[in-house]
């Protein structure tokens, strides 16, 4: 089991890197699983992408560049968040949420109900 904080290192040019504006960060884990390295030529042809390792290189992100916003990550964004602070990933999220919204409104302006 991975718990605690630990390094990462970001790919630049990559979202992650876009929305910390950093190469290198700590954040938090409590997980069970880890990516398999054996499959990432793999994960790679299918389009995704690894932007951030650890210390010992192993895959802590990946992201599909083709969507607006597709990003996984091993660590925990809600654990270093409070009532007061969003992760800088939750608010970028949040942001891609309502941009994505904004543009089906836009569309479709009768089928998309936002005071729910």
């Amino acid at each position: 089991m991975l718990s605690g904080a630990s390094r990462i290192r970001i790919a630049p040019g990559s979202l992650l890197h876009e929305i910390y504006r950093q190469t290198e960060v700590e954040e938090a884990y409590f997980c069970n699983y880890e990516v398999n390295p054996r499959y990432e030529s793999e994960y790679e042809w299918t389009g995704l992408k690894v932007v951030a390792r650890g210390s010992q290189n192993e895959i802590r992100a990946i992201e599909l560049g083709q969507r607006s916003f597709f990003l996984a990550t091993l660590f925990q964004p809600q654990l270093s968040s409070s009532t007061q602070w969003a992760h800088p990933v939750i608010n970028a999220f949040l942001k891609a949420v309502l941009q994505f919204a904004k543009g089906l409104k836009a569309a479709a302006p009768e089928k998309l109900d936002t005071k729910r």
